[in-house]
């Protein structure tokens, strides 16, 4: 005999909620905790009280010319690792906009012994010196720039091999 009464269904849309647990990780709130990530590329992330082991970093890279003698004419650079040709003592390139985290890394490759002058843009600051005045670098040294804040660079000298 066929079934000819109605029969009701009820059911929910999946979502992550507090006491969600996913391969062991648990979330709560706004937390995820005890989780596990691979093969995922993370995009402008924010990482806090949390320990991260690396097997890989890739970092963007560009090699900019260092141009211009202030700060308004001086090259902007965006890459993460930036390999500076053509200082001449009065040449200069712009380290990117301050966010608190954020590295970056330049080398000055002047093979005639030329400091390149390095600014902050706008208000931002590099070792606590307004970004109208340059911050020099000898030739064939590298510096981490690292961001305290949004206004805040502070340099990192690398030991030059």
């Amino acid at each position: 005999m066929p079934n000819t009464k109605p029969v009701g269904v009820a059911y929910s849309d999946p979502e992550l909620v507090a006491g969600t647990t996913i391969t062991g990780a648990a979330v709560s709130g706004g937390t995820i905790a005890n989780a596990t990530i691979s093969g995922a590329t993370i995009t402008s992330p924010t990482i806090t009280g949390a320990t991260v082991a690396l097997t890989s970093l890739n970092l963007d890279v560009a090699k900019p010319a260092a141009a211009g003698s202030t700060r308004a004419d001086a090259t902007a650079m965006t890459a993460s690792f930036n390999w500076v040709t053509a200082a001449d003592a009065t040449k200069g390139v712009i380290i990117p906009a301050p966010t608190a985290g954020r590295v970056i890394a330049v080398k000055n490759d002047d093979t005639a012994n030329a400091i390149l002058k390095v600014y902050a843009p706008g208000s931002a600051k590099i070792n606590g010196v307004a970004g109208s005045t340059a911050f020099s670098m000898a030739a064939k040294t590298a510096c981490f720039f690292v961001a305290y804040d949004t206004t805040d660079w502070f340099s990192i000298p690398l030991v030059a091999s």
